[in-house]
């Protein structure tokens, strides 16, 4: 069986005029994105960062996680309480990190994401480290470069690494890499990118549903799509998905402390 999907003109001029608006209209976080993974330098990512990032994975995790959420919140405080220095000192860290989450309040899941941070950190002290460096190496290259389509081969690769760690899956593993700006052509999918495309875009019923995108084989399907529809609007799939997000948090606006 082959599907075959085209595009009307009418809905690569909506992909192109969502992010030409939102930049248009200045608004921060997807400005944001433009320097932080397009026109500015290659950002040098430190093991500090690394495991920020994957603290905000596990943390916007089927929860909320806009501008004003009990998750940004904790993520953008100063010093961050889960950093990488405070995490090695810890003798019980899913214990501490178990509490600071009860405390924080609005923060669900706290038993899962404690016990991620746990199993992650011993596996990144373990060995891993290494290997996170060479895929981060990797993905720096590319990113002082000119975007070229054909980096979107890496940059998934890396993904797929990433899913190896415990409570990512296909979103959270480019959303790993993508908050760090460094990649810019795979697509991080969740309820919000499937509701837009339903409103805007004449996609059958049934084809698009949220519940699938766990499953790393839809979660490609959509975003060769999504791929191909961004080409055709000369869009940044980085670009189109903040686009979209920011559309849900019109009545907010991110603070100067953007976490992703």
């Amino acid at each position: 069986m082959k599907i075959t999907i085209t595009f009307e003109p009418q809905e690569i001029a909506t992909v192109k005029r969502i992010v030409a608006d939102k930049l248009a209209g200045n608004r921060r976080f997807v400005q944001y994105r433009w320097q932080n993974n397009v026109a500015g330098p290659a950002p040098q990512v430190s093991d500090d960062a690394l495991w920020q990032a994957q603290m905000m994975c596990l943390l916007t995790t089927q929860q909320r996680s806009g501008p004003n959420s009990s998750i940004n919140k904790l993520l953008a405080r100063h010093p961050f309480p889960l950093s990488l220095g405070t995490c090695r000192q810890s003798t019980d860290l899913r214990a501490m990190t178990f509490q600071l989450l009860t405390e924080a309040q609005g923060i669900r899941r706290t038993n899962r994401i404690a016990s991620a941070v746990s199993a992650n950190f011993i596996r990144l002290e373990h060995g891993e480290w290494d290997h996170l460096r060479r895929w981060r190496d990797r993905l720096v290259e590319q990113r002082s470069s000119t975007p070229d389509p054909a980096h979107r081969a890496i940059e998934a690769q890396a993904a797929d690494y990433m899913n190896q760690f415990v409570e990512f899956g296909p979103k959270q593993s480019r959303n790993f890499w993508q908050s760090l700006g460094l990649t810019r052509y795979v697509f991080v999918l969740d309820s919000r990118i499937i509701r837009w495309l339903r409103q805007q875009l004449a996609i059958e019923n049934g084809l698009l549903t949220s519940f699938g995108l766990g499953d790393s084989d839809y979660y490609q399907f959509i975003s060769d799509v999504l791929f191909e529809l961004c080409v055709r609007a000369d869009v940044l799939p980085c670009m189109f998905d903040a686009a979209v997000f920011d559309s849900f948090d019109e009545s907010t606006e991110w603070t100067d402390d953007v976490i992703w």
